[in-house]
C-alpha cells in the first residue's frame, strides 16, 4: 500500500470513528445480552415458590443456578467457537435467541426437577454463543480504536441484566399475584412464578425472529494477525501450564464469588432478613446495576494504568489487590444481623468483585499469541465458568447437608465465599511473580 493510500485509509477510519456508525448496532447487542442475563438470573428471585411447587432442595436449586448451567454454558462456547469463526454470526445469534427464550418459557411449564434441568440446559446451550458472536462482530463493525470502548459498553450487560431481572421481576410477580389459583389449560392452577417466565420468554422469541429476518452479517476483517483457524491451542496450553493453571484457577474463584452472589443474595434477604420477594428484587437488583456498572468502569480504568509495557503483570497485580480488598465485606455481608448493613456490605463487595471481573479475560488475551488467542479465551472461559458454577451448588450442599435448615443460608454463604477467597489469595502471589517474569524488567527510563 502506498503512503497516500495509508493516509486515505487512516482518514477514513477517523471519519468512521467520529461518525459512531457502530454505536446503534452495539446498543442492539447490549439489549440482546441484557435479555440473556435477565432470562438466566430470574430463577434467583423465585427460589422459594419454585422449591415449594416442585419439591426441590437447596442442593438442587444450587445445581440449577450453578454447575448444571455454567458448565454447559462453557462447554457449549468451546464447541461453538468454530461456528463463530466460519459461519453466519448474525443468523446464529437470531436462532439462539429464539431457542433460549423458548427455554425460558419451558421453565414456566416445568413440573419436576428433570424438566426444569432440561430447560436450564437448553438455556445455557443457546446463550453460550452470544458473547463470542457479538465480540467477533464488534471487531468487524467498529474501528480498531473504538473496539475497547464498544466492548466495554457491551460487557455492562451482565450487571444491567442481572439487576433488572430482580428490579422487573418483583413488580411483575406482584402484578400476577391476583391471578394465583385461576385455572389455566395444560397448567391447572396458575402460579405467578410460572407467569413470570412466560412474560419474559415469549417477547424474546418474537425479538429473535426479527433478528433472524433483519440483522445482517458484517464483512469480516482480515489481516496478518488473523491467525491460522486450523492451528491447535493444546501446545500453547501445555507449554505454559505453569503460569496458566494457577492464574485461571485464581480467576475462577472470583467468578465463583459472582455466581454465588447472583444466585443466593436475594434468597438471603428473603429468608434471613424477612424481606418480601418484591422488596428483595428492588433492593438487590439496584445494587447489582449501580455497584456492578460502577465497579466495571473503575476496574477498566484501573487495569489500563500501566505505562511501562508491563500490562500483564499490572492487570494480574490489580486483580490481586481487588481480591484482597474484597474478602472482608464479602464474608461479612451474609453474617450481619442488620439488613441495611448487609446491603451496604453487599454493595461494597459487588463493586470490588465487578472491578476484578472487568478484566478477568485480559491476562489470557495479553499472553496468548494471535493465532490461538480466540481458542485460548474459550478454554479460559471453560475453566472460569466450570469452576465458578460450583459456588451456588456448594452453598446449597452446605445448607442441606451440613447445617440442615434453610434458615442457615447466611452461614452457608459465608463458608463458601470465605473458601473461594482464601484459595484465590493463596494462588495470586505466585501468579504475580510469574507475570512479572514474563513481562521482564521494568523500563526505568520513562
Amino acid at each position: 500500500m502506498t503512503q497516500a493510500g495509508s493516509l486515505a485509509g487512516a482518514a477514513a477510519g477517523e471519519r468512521a470513528e467520529r461518525s459512531g456508525h457502530w454505536l446503534p448496532v452495539v446498543l442492539l447487542f447490549l439489549f440482546i445480552y441484557v435479555i440473556s442475563y435477565i432470562d438466566r438470573q430470574i430463577l434467583s428471585l423465585v427460589v422459594q415458590p419454585v422449591k415449594a411447587a416442585l419439591g426441590l432442595s437447596d442442593f438442587q436449586i444450587g445445581l440449577l443456578q450453578g454447575l448444571a448451567f455454567s458448565l454447559v454454558l462453557a462447554v457449549a462456547a468451546v464447541l461453538a467457537s468454530p461456528l463463530i469463526d466460519r459461519g453466519n454470526r448474525a443468523r446464529l445469534l437470531g436462532l439462539c435467541m429464539i431457542l433460549w427464550c423458548g427455554m425460558t418459557v419451558l421453565c414456566g411449564l416445568a413440573h419436576d426437577f428433570g424438566m426444569l434441568l432440561l430447560a436450564r440446559t437448553g438455556l445455557a446451550l443457546s446463550e453460550a454463543v452470544v458473547p463470542m458472536a457479538v465480540m467477533s462482530m464488534i471487531c468487524d463493525i467498529a474501528p480498531k480504536a473504538s473496539v475497547p470502548r464498544a466492548s466495554a459498553l457491551f460487557m455492562a450487560a451482565p450487571y444491567i441484566g442481572s439487576g433488572f431481572a430482580l428490579l422487573l421481576g418483583g413488580p411483575l410477580l406482584m402484578a400476577l399475584a391476583p391471578f394465583e389459583g385461576v385455572s389455566v389449560p395444560m397448567l391447572g392452577a396458575f402460579e405467578p412464578w410460572r407467569g413470570l417466565f412466560f412474560l419474559l420468554g415469549i417477547p424474546g422469541v418474537a425479538i429473535g425472529v426479527l433478528l433472524l429476518l433483519f440483522l445482517r452479517e458484517p464483512a469480516r476483517r482480515g489481516g496478518a494477525d488473523a491467525g491460522d483457524p486450523s492451528a491447535s491451542v493444546i501446545p500453547f496450553l501445555r507449554d505454559n501450564a505453569g503460569f496458566l493453571a494457577p492464574m485461571l484457577l485464581a480467576n475462577a474463584m472470583l467468578n465463583l464469588v459472582s455466581y454465588t452472589i447472583y444466585a443466593w443474595s436475594p434468597t438471603l434477604m428473603i429468608r434471613v432478613h424477612g424481606m418480601s420477594t418484591a422488596t428483595a428484587g428492588v433492593t438487590v437488583g439496584s445494587i447489582f446495576v449501580i455497584a456492578g456498572i460502577a465497579g466495571c468502569v473503575f476496574g477498566s480504568w484501573a487495569m489500563s494504568r500501566s505505562k511501562d509495557g508491563r500490562a500483564l503483570s499490572h492487570v494480574v497485580r490489580t486483580i490481586g489487590l481487588t481480591f484482597l480488598c474484597l474478602g472482608p465485606p464479602l464474608i461479612a455481608f451474609p453474617l450481619v444481623a442488620n439488613a441495611d448493613l448487609a446491603l451496604v456490605l453487599l454493595a461494597v463487595a459487588f463493586f470490588l468483585m465487578a472491578a476484578g471481573l472487568s478484566s478477568i479475560m485480559t491476562p489470557v488475551a495479553l499472553f496468548a499469541p494471535p493465532g490461538v488467542r480466540g481458542r485460548a479465551l474459550a478454554m479460559a472461559g471453560l475453566c472460569h465458568a466450570g469452576l465458578g458454577g460450583l459456588g451456588p451448588l456448594a452453598v446449597g450442599a452446605v445448607n442441606d447437608f451440613v447445617f440442615g435448615t434453610p434458615d442457615r443460608i447466611g452461614q452457608s454463604l459465608a463458608v463458601c465465599l470465605a473458601g473461594a477467597t482464601l484459595v484465590g489469595l493463596a494462588l495470586l502471589p505466585r501468579v504475580i511473580r510469574l507475570a512479572n517474569r514474563i513481562d521482564g524488567p521494568a523500563d526505568r527510563s520513562s
